[in-house]
């Protein structure tokens, strides 16, 4: 019997033995063991500049990681080819990776701005860096880019005034200039370890008024992530504010510091800032009140309910925003947690939803078909219809191509898109007065 049980687990370690080894060969990385270098295994793809192999690869390489040891092992796969200039390459692959593996969507963001931190070097021309990312997961790489000049170039006023007017396509693309001054927010927050008011001010020297609010958000953007220790920056980059520094503390702080949190106050640092900037922290809101009160959006909502009331709409403009990036883009699951708020405001969380949905994709169609799925609630739809007009604007540049696209929503809501991108000023039946800053 005995000798039946030493063969029976002779043959089990084997076949484990085996399993590694096939593992391994795979390009599989295998806790404790070595696995082949990133730069050389990514040497093939590159050379034939096969995003799907790269991904597969990726998937391969990280397969028997969870959480996030594979958010880490991803990061490393892209930051090698992002380092080896192939920043097309890496963003084409993404895409496919999160086809390949739905896993990455939820933190497609970070991923995408690894890659544009490490896409652009001192020396390079950052215009030519910029054009070669995406709008994949929330244009992510175009902050990376921008936060990686301002890195190594810093933030006084000159450069911040400067840096977008560097980039042609910047220059002369609405929604690509949006993308560059919402990484000079991020930037500013980084650079500046996380003093908040001050990043703000920097956003101030911008001229244009749109430019500077558009950096307000990545600012706030950058200071809820940061201070999650979550900050969008691999550990090779100096500068990264440290998770230790981010603590939880009152308002009373230093005149050179800025507390990252307040346990006790939910709508905090909205409420310890300057009016001018509150319409953009409360947009952003959402992620801090979820830290704080939990997955629970009944009570995120009852949170924003407590906002100024002019603040409100922003607020449920952010609870739709983060309530998109839970459930994965989910319609139906959006929908049911958008109704769970104040029948006043929900309009407003269903308007953070549907841009967030376009933010993602660069697609106005994505933002029809939700909107398709709230007609029964009317005053709902129309707003939210408005909200894919206002993207639209902002995606393309003349009026004959908003119009094409406006003319997709469909006969009884063309009238709310067209309002929403600056087409026509014939307000539709419906939608409120009270209308958030973007």
């Amino acid at each position: 019997m005995t000798r039946k049980l030493l063969i029976a687990l002779g043959i089990v370690v084997l076949a484990g033995g085996g399993g590694l080894w096939y593992f391994q060969r795979g390009g599989t990385q295998i806790p404790g063991l070595a696995a082949e270098p990133i730069g050389k295994a990514v040497q093939a793809p590159i050379a034939t500049g096969d995003s799907t192999a790269l991904a597969e690869f990726a998937i391969r390489r990280c397969r028997l990681a969870r959480g996030q040891p594979k958010q880490t092992c991803y990061e490393e796969v892209f930051l090698a080819v992002a380092e080896r200039n192939q920043i097309r390459l890496a963003m084409d692959a993404l895409s496919v990776l999160s086809r390949l593996d739905k896993s990455t969507v939820a933190n497609g963001h970070d991923l995408t701005h690894v890659v544009g931190i490490n896409a652009w070097t001192p020396g390079e021309e950052v215009g030519a860096v910029y054009e070669s990312c995406t709008g994949l997961y929330q244009s992510g790489c175009y902050h990376g880019v921008v936060q990686a000049y301002l890195d190594a170039n810093g933030t006084d006023s000159t450069t911040v005034a400067q840096v977008c007017g560097l980039i042609d396509a910047a220059a002369n693309n609405l929604w690509l200039r949006f993308q560059c001054v919402h990484g000079i927010g991020h930037g500013l927050v980084n650079n500046m370890a996380m003093h908040l008011p001050k990043a703000l001010a920097g956003c101030d020297w911008l001229v244009s008024a749109w430019d500077a609010s558009s950096c307000y958000g990545g600012a706030f953007m950058e200071f809820i992530v940061a201070g999650r220790g979550q900050a969008h920056h691999p550990a090779k980059r100096a500068g990264t504010a440290k998770p230790e520094d981010h603590g939880e503390h009152e308002h009373h702080e230093s005149a050179d510091t800025f507390a990252v949190r307040d346990k006790n106050d939910p709508l905090y640092p909205c409420s310890a800032i300057g009016e001018k900037y509150q319409p953009a922290c409360y947009g952003m809101q959402a992620g801090i009140i979820y830290e704080l009160l939990g997955a629970d959006f009944a009570k995120i909502a009852k949170a924003c309910d407590g906002a100024p009331p002019a603040m409100r709409p922003s607020c449920y403009q952010g609870i739709g925003t983060y309530v998109s990036g839970v459930t994965v883009r989910n319609s139906e699951k959006a929908i049911t947690l958008c109704n769970e708020g104040h029948e006043t405001y929900k309009r407003w969380c269903f308007v953070g939803v549907v841009k967030n949905f376009i933010d993602v994709t660069a697609k106005p169609e994505d933002g029809f078909e939700f909107c398709k799925l709230i007609h029964d609630q009317p005053l709902e739809a129309v707003t939210c219809y408005v909200a894919v007009g206002e993207q639209i604007a902002v995606l393309f540049q003349t009026d004959p191509d908003r119009s094409r696209e406006c003319a997709k929503a469909g006969a009884a809501f063309v009238g709310a898109c067209r309002y929403g991108a600056v087409l026509t000023f014939e307000r539709p039946p419906g939608l409120p007065v009270l209308v958030p800053v973007s």
